[in-house]
């Protein structure tokens, strides 16, 4: 862009994207599951921009969900030139987790604020990133004759499962086998990686159950809380040391289990609990199962409650198998790693442990890669995406839809 039509049209498009982060990020699409409305305040707006954009076809495809505002979870499908090209689709999630503890953010979480060649709010980068992305690709693309038809789905419930997002729009049959699909919910600060493989995720949790007692008289109760930390190191440590094989694919290399959240037991410092719970966040390298890590599980379990004079019950709260990778060798990730060196850029074909909606459709063996530019501050305080990631990467997918074979 060193030309002066260049120079205005990159003066326009940060002018864009900097409108559309100041009105995206002030409204809440937090999902009911984490207390929120929902994304239908944020499906409007943007449903609204993607016509004002000129896109040729603009549907949208509600999941019913009573909780949420509206009593739907909405999903938007749109192509800009719905001329029958090949489409290469870019999939973004509306939805956001919580804040968490507003106190250690240093700007709020629902209000925009632009610092430093930043933007900070919940949703900046995870996965406003995204959102704004494709519109900004929209947007370039507008006054080219690119070799592919642009696709727009910005999903919801991604957080928490994709049940009304990605997962509905696939069993309606929204995308062919023959799309390629572009997901740019995780990368690298320099976006060398190109995701072809993700880990499974297992979250669980325990219950423990002793016997409540006044903190004066612990002899006459039995402590769920002493009892459930060490049975929390004894599940950490099996796991680690059975599930120790490492694959380079991914980064990091290994399994990951790790003792997260933990219900509130007593309200009061002066009682020795007879009930605490906890949770543990695993991610699996493909070459395990998750079946047996609940088996394994269960068995510790077992053996602790008759060892320890305790009652404890495993629930498995959430699981994602991993599906199959999406070849290395195939065209989509060799057109992204050619206009990747384009750009500059050397690309690194990786898997992550963080799980996205990739898996659903590698799944149906649809072609798709995860990737952008960022520097992962998903579900932090102060998450923020810099604006020059943005930028760099609409470059980077021009070059994707312009590319020849």
């Amino acid at each position: 862009m060193s030309s002066k039509k260049g120079i205005t049209r990159l003066d326009e498009l940060i002018a864009f994207l900097k409108r559309v982060y100041s009105e995206m990020i002030p409204i809440n699409s937090v999902g009911p599951d984490n207390g929120g409305p929902g994304e239908l305040e944020k499906a409007l707006y943007l449903e609204s921009l993607l016509k004002q954009l000129g896109f040729k076809s603009v549907k949208r495809y509600d999941s019913s969900d009573p909780r949420a505002k509206g009593g739907v979870r909405p999903n938007l499908v749109a192509k800009l030139f719905d001329d029958g090209r090949p489409v290469i689709w870019i999939v973004a999630h509306i939805d956001t987790v919580p804040p968490g503890d507003e106190s250690l953010w240093h700007y709020k979480p629902f209000e925009v604020t632009f610092v430093d060649g930043r933007v900070y709010g919940r949703g900046a980068e995870d996965d406003g990133q995204g959102v704004v992305l494709a519109l900004c690709v929209a947007k370039a693309l507008l006054d080219e004759e690119p070799k592919f038809d642009l696709g727009v789905a910005f999903v919801s419930d991604e957080e928490t499962g994709s049940k009304h997002g990605a997962q509905h729009l696939l069993k309606l049959g929204v995308f062919n086998a023959s799309d390629w699909v572009l997901i740019p919910d995780a990368g690298s600060a320099d976006g060398s990686l190109v995701e072809v493989a993700e880990k499974s995720v297992l979250w669980f949790k325990v219950k423990v159950e002793g016997r409540q007692t006044h903190g004066s008289t612990p002899h006459k109760g039995v402590n769920a809380n002493r009892k459930a930390m060490k049975l929390a190191l004894l599940i950490d440590q099996f796991l680690h040391e059975k599930y120790k094989e490492e694959d380079a694919l991914f980064e990091p290399p290994v399994s990951t289990f790790e003792p997260t959240k933990r219900e509130p037991n007593v309200p009061n410092i002066n009682t020795v609990p007879g009930v605490d719970q906890f949770y543990f966040d695993c991610r699996l390298l493909p070459r395990h199962a998750v079946d047996e890590v609940v088996l394994d599980v269960t068995r510790l379990l077992d053996e602790f409650s008759k060892k320890e004079g305790v009652r404890c019950t495993l629930e498995v709260v959430s699981r994602e198998d991993t599906s199959k990778p999406t070849d290395p060798e195939s065209p989509l990730v060799k057109r992204l790693t050619r206009a990747l060196e384009k750009r500059g850029v050397k690309p690194r074909i990786g898997g992550i442990g963080g799980g996205t909606v990739a898996k659903y459709f590698r799944n149906l063996n649809i072609p798709c890669v995860v990737w952008m530019t960022c520097d992962d501050t998903a579900h932090a305080p102060d998450e923020y995406a810099k604006l020059d990631n943005v930028i760099s990467d609409t470059r980077t997918l021009l070059e994707l839809f312009r590319a020849s074979d």
